[in-house]
């Protein structure tokens, strides 16, 4: 069995840890970059500051499950899920009543039918 270099075994984490926080492989690096562990090492580093961060406001935690990485802080992380719910809903109503006066004001303005006319002229 093949032992890896350790320029190697970084290539291949970095690589793979790459993809699961940004959803593909790393691109655009030079080729002294990729066979430099220290540059290895610093991305490696950078992707968990990344990380990090992202884990320290309820909507970063909640943007790295929908990645499918865990966090410690379910309970505030569900309220405030809970709470962009109600968000979403209340805004949707707020939409929905104001397609409803759309139509009201719409019917209200628009000409009246014969019938509604000829009884106008009745009056």
């Amino acid at each position: 069995m093949r032992e890896y270099t350790k320029v190697e075994e970084l290539q291949s984490h970095y690589s793979d840890f790459y993809k699961d926080v940004h959803g593909f492989r790393p691109r655009n690096s030079t080729v002294e970059q990729w066979n430099s562990e220290g540059w290895l090492s610093r991305e490696i580093d950078s992707l968990h500051e990344y990380l990090r961060i992202l884990g320290s406001t309820p909507q970063g935690r909640v943007q790295l499950r929908e990645m499918g990485f865990c966090t410690d802080d379910k309970e505030a992380d569900e309220e405030f899920a809970a709470a962009e719910i109600r968000a979403r809903d209340e805004e949707e109503a707020r939409y929905q009543e104001a397609g409803r006066m759309d139509a009201v004001l719409a019917e209200l303005l628009l000409p009246p039918t014969e019938a509604e006319q000829f009884e106008l002229e009745m009056k």
